[in-house]
């Protein structure tokens, strides 16, 4: 999906100034875990942070490194997977998950952070879901009539990775984001996602986009986002996660 996930908005500054704020509390060492092409990671390290950005498709982690060289920020950029870090116990002060919860193994991700944050560190999930916008509202339902698959529910992952850590979430905060779009840069956004269009063949995507380009109106792409932070109130399970 690399090539077309640079269509998906950045995050609201809103939501980056509230990660900046927890980085700012938690310490200067900043753990973004499935950083993609850097929506989170380039931001905090345009405000000094020291940013390890782990990501396991090395396409994505290629458009990281040239965005941050383009912009000269310093990024350590990893080829990893979140479960098996190749980094150091006690390296990170937060630690960022950002929808990047559904693609991982909670168990092991959950080992794997309580090895690497500090005895008082931080963790961050932030969520995102389709906003409720007269626009969205008809996109689902053309992507629920012609996706049978759904995203899963993540709340047990949430709790999982929160309870191996030791971390203890505090109150949810919501950040909400409405961007206009062209015809041809929703439906790149469409196929980035991982249930729409990896998951179609190409006669089933030509359809469906036939349907997406037939909606009234000026395309809006509209999420709201789910912030759960929260500190490490205990060491968590330290056991070295392993792919086996």
């Amino acid at each position: 999906m690399a090539d077309v996930y640079d269509a998906r908005p950045a995050y609201p500054p809103e939501l980056i100034d509230a990660l900046a704020d927890l980085a700012a509390v938690h310490g200067h060492r900043v753990g973004d875990l499935g950083a993609g092409i850097g929506h989170v990671a380039l931001p905090l390290a345009q405000r000094g942070f020291a940013v390890t950005a782990v990501e396991p498709a090395q396409a994505m982690l290629d458009q990281l490194l040239a965005e941050a060289r383009k912009r000269r920020l310093s990024v350590e950029a990893i080829h990893a997977t979140a479960e098996d870090l190749p980094l150091g116990d006690a390296s990170l002060d937060l630690v960022v998950v950002a929808d990047a919860l559904h693609f991982l193994d909670a168990e092991l991700v959950g080992h794997e952070i309580a090895r690497v944050l500090v005895p008082k560190g931080g963790l961050v999930v932030v969520t995102c879901e389709l906003a409720a916008t007269p626009f969205m509202q008809s996109l689902v339902k053309i992507i629920k009539e012609a996706v049978p698959r759904r995203p899963r529910k993540l709340d047990h992952n949430m709790v999982q990775i929160s309870s191996i850590a030791g971390i203890r979430f505090a109150r949810e905060r919501h950040f909400h984001d409405e961007t206009p779009v062209d015809s041809d840069t929703l439906e790149r956004i469409l196929r980035s996602i991982s249930f729409i269009g990896p998951a179609m063949n190409p006669a089933r995507f030509a359809a469906f986009r036939a349907r997406v380009r037939a909606l009234p109106g000026q395309p809006v792409w509209a999420r709201t986002f789910t912030v759960r932070a929260g500190r490490r109130t205990r060491m968590g399970s330290r056991k070295r996660a392993s792919a086996t």
